[in-house]
């Protein structure tokens, strides 16, 4: 068993997970964790060896789309049910 496949039995790893909902304060913690198990499967469903790095540069990629596709409308939205 390679190392990676070792990592991935372990499932999502954590320290990876953490820096990204640090970073993505804006996303529920279960939706990054989703992300990154999301990026491990479509990984090994290509049959494309990820490392750990590579895992966390695709999903910060994904997150930040995520992050900067959210329409204006919805910015004003939720500042005018607060007032």
């Amino acid at each position: 068993m390679s190392a990676t496949q070792l990592i991935w039995r372990l499932d999502i790893p954590s320290p990876m997970v953490r820096r990204l909902c640090r970073e993505f304060r804006e996303l529920a913690p279960e939706t990054v964790q989703r992300c990154v198990a999301d990026v491990g499967r479509r990984g090994r469903h290509l049959g494309v060896d990820l490392t750990p790095r590579l895992v966390e540069v695709v999903a910060r990629e994904h997150l930040t789309s995520m992050v900067k596709s959210e329409p204006p409308s919805a910015r004003r939205a939720d500042r005018s049910s607060g007032e």
